[in-house]
């Protein structure tokens, strides 16, 4: 069992980079798979701290999303 629960922390939790939002201060952690998927994980320190109303119709966060932008472009989050 403890092999099946390291396996699957390491699915949720592996490759994941803590990353501030430029425009709001919250913290989450994101890992790039691909130049198109993007998966980012929220606490709810985050989700209480971020400046957009996050709902069933707003996917993520533009602020957010520029704040992934930039830190990949600047080299800080990597894309395999």
């Amino acid at each position: 069992m403890t092999g099946a629960l390291t396996e699957r922390q390491e699915f949720l939790e592996g490759g994941l980079t803590e990353l501030v939002c430029e425009r709001c201060a919250a913290v989450v952690r994101v890992r790039k798979s691909s130049p198109q998927q993007t998966s980012v994980q929220w606490s709810t320190a985050a989700v209480r701290q971020c400046a957009t109303d996050l709902g069933a119709l707003v996917p993520t966060c533009p602020g957010l999303r520029a704040s992934i932008d930039r830190a990949v472009r600047a080299g800080r989050l990597d894309v395999p």
